[in-house]
């Protein structure tokens, strides 16, 4: 019995970096449409409490470059493809049947004390109209209308719904604006007044570290701000900042030619002076709001040290998808080209090392496959990512050789590697030779000195786009 006791006790331990831990607690920031092309080096506090204390990695990406599918991958460890939650539409009403089986759940089973606190799946709160009938939809179709297209009134509020999994729930209970919110705290709805939304999230993550200060249990928490989403309104004592901040203009902005590129792109026009000052705009306040939460991380590494808990805990800091502003003439993101699908990770905590980088190919995937595989937790679903640990102790250990794109409203798939981009349309294609066109400008899909890179790269594809569990990995 000693024995078994014994090595029970060995395994809820963790290896990593040579070192033997308990099991840590672990906090995510996951902000909103933050690219991984610069934003995170405007934020001082993230740079010194976070990346000066860890490990950057500066090729991260995400499996799709959307709201909900993203969201929907971190809970789950998924891959788009095999989640199901394809985009926004209906996206909350689509995932309630798998809230059962998710991260807070197994964390929870696990012995943690878990609390959610922002932005939860897009349409979270909203009542789900029923489906009209073919008679319905034809009169919707000529402006008629009926009695029976009324939408039928609810018993339970759907704003007071609280997942399972969740100790906390401090969730934005509507389309949550930065200020003149609704906030669901564990099925009591409150207005907000005249208070910032990142504030709001920083004060109650503040307030739940303080309540497990006396609990040997370790805590999950994941922070979800409304920042840096649009329409971008910054905290009032922000509003001025980065006056004299310059709209990154790298090769890629505003594309002259776009004739190679999908339908997608090539018919957006070029990039006028009224429309390149919008852009200068909405990246100056983007960035204003991203201080706000700056100073979310450092209340939540001060409530950590000052309760004993710092030494002991994974802070994790990321987004669910990238945003460009100008790349190729596109305003916003779903895009497989990097200012879409690249966001920020950088990580801290015990057994990670100090003011590192590392540039291997990672995803949001790998992020959950990690926190599972640090806390200990065995997941209900199998893990489409596989844990970063290894990266901590060894800069140059061997690594995944491709990650997978998925972009189901466009209709698309791609593969990136180190070198190589190849994305598939329905029937078109591009390929982009990245070490010597970083920028994505010029499509060598149909240069023949290219044709062995097309043929491989399609054969990947083909096998990562259905890919479940260890055969996503491309080694």
């Amino acid at each position: 019995m000693r024995i078994a006791l014994f090595w029970m006790v060995c395994a809820s331990a963790i290896v990593i970096s040579g070192g033997v831990t308990a099991r840590p607690n672990v906090v995510v920031v996951l902000t909103d449409d933050q690219n991984g092309t610069g934003s995170i080096n405007h934020m001082p506090k993230v740079q010194s409490l976070l990346a000066e204390q860890g490990v950057t990695f500066t090729n991260s990406f995400v499996n799709q470059s959307l709201c909900a599918p993203s969201r929907a991958s971190f809970l789950t460890g998924q891959a788009t493809h095999n989640h199901r939650i394809m985009d926004n539409e209906r996206a909350w009403h689509k995932f309630k049947s798998l809230e059962g089986n998710t991260l807070p759940v197994w964390l929870q089973a696990a012995g943690y004390r878990t609390a959610f606190l922002g932005k939860y799946i897009n349409r979270y709160g909203e009542i789900d109209p029923p489906k009209p009938s073919w008679i319905q939809a034809l009169a919707q179709r000529f402006g008629w209308s009926f009695a029976s297209d009324v939408v039928p009134r609810v018993e339970v509020d759907p704003r007071t719904w609280v997942p399972q999994g969740w100790d906390l729930w401090f969730a934005f209970a509507e389309r949550n604006p930065y200020y003149g919110f609704t906030i669901n705290e564990n099925g009591k709805l409150a207005k907000a007044g005249d208070v910032y939304s990142t504030d709001v999230l920083r004060d109650r993550a503040v307030g739940f570290i303080r309540e497990q200060s006396q609990t040997t249990a370790p805590l999950f928490m994941l922070i979800a701000p409304k920042a840096a989403h649009k329409p971008w309104t910054p905290a009032r004592k922000y509003e001025h900042a980065f006056a004299d901040i310059k709209l990154p203009m790298s090769p890629a902005f505003n594309e002259q030619d776009v004739s190679q590129k999908s339908q997608i792109i090539s018919e957006l026009p070029p990039l006028d002076k009224m429309k390149i000052e919008e852009l200068q705009n909405g990246y100056r306040q983007m960035l204003q709001t991203l201080l706000s939460v700056d100073d979310l991380v450092e209340a939540v590494v001060d409530a950590l040290q000052s309760t004993g808990k710092l030494n002991d805990t994974i802070i994790i800091y990321t987004s669910d998808n990238g945003f460009s502003f100008g790349d190729h003439r596109m305003f916003g993101k779903g895009m497989p080209y990097d200012a879409s699908i690249k966001v920020p990770l950088v990580m801290r905590g015990p057994g990670i090392p100090k003011n590192e980088t590392r540039s291997q190919l990672v995803n949001n995937l790998d992020v959950v496959a990690t926190i599972e595989q640090l806390a200990s937790v065995t997941p209900g679903i199998t893990p489409d990512g596989r844990s970063l640990s290894p990266l901590f102790k060894n800069p140059v250990v061997p690594w995944r050789s491709a990650i997978l794109v998925e972009t189901f409203h466009h209709k698309l798939a791609a593969v990136r590697t180190a070198t190589r981009k190849y994305v598939k349309y329905k029937e078109f294609e591009e390929l982009y030779d990245l070490s010597i066109d970083p920028y994505e400008l010029q499509n060598k899909a149909k240069a023949a000195e290219y044709a062995t890179d097309l043929t491989s790269l399609r054969a990947l594809l083909d096998r990562l786009r259905g890919c479940s569990g260890s055969s996503c990995w491309a080694p």
